[in-house]
């Protein structure tokens, strides 16, 4: 998986709250019936969890998220797409596909 920060257009590193952020991979719709399903960003220090409200996913496909950053603290955070979503169907259960970086608010 790949991020790009659309503002500064910093890849894997740069995050901007309240601008967009492009999540490039395989297999990451955002598809749910199971409330966990989403995309978060977790804070490293306190592994405090902020999920994308969903009126706040612009891109929903298969291999291409596009999401408004939230308003995050100054920090640094991992990211994770949590979804039931696989070729062209819906797992029982849910999976996690994390981006193996860590990405910095400053």
């Amino acid at each position: 998986m790949q991020v790009t920060d659309v503002k500064s257009g910093s890849v894997n590193d740069l995050l901007t709250p309240g601008r967009n952020l492009k999540i490039v991979g395989s297999k990451i719709k955002v598809a749910r019936d199971d409330p966990s399903v989403g995309i978060y960003f977790v804070e490293t220090a306190t592994q405090g969890r902020t999920k994308v409200e969903q009126s706040d996913i612009v891109t929903n496909n298969p291999s291409e998220l596009m999401v408004v950053i939230p308003a995050l603290a100054a920090g640094t955070y991992n990211l994770e797409v949590i979804t039931q979503f696989t070729q062209g169907a819906l797992l029982k259960e849910v999976r996690t596909a994390p981006l193996d970086k860590v990405l910095t608010v400053v």
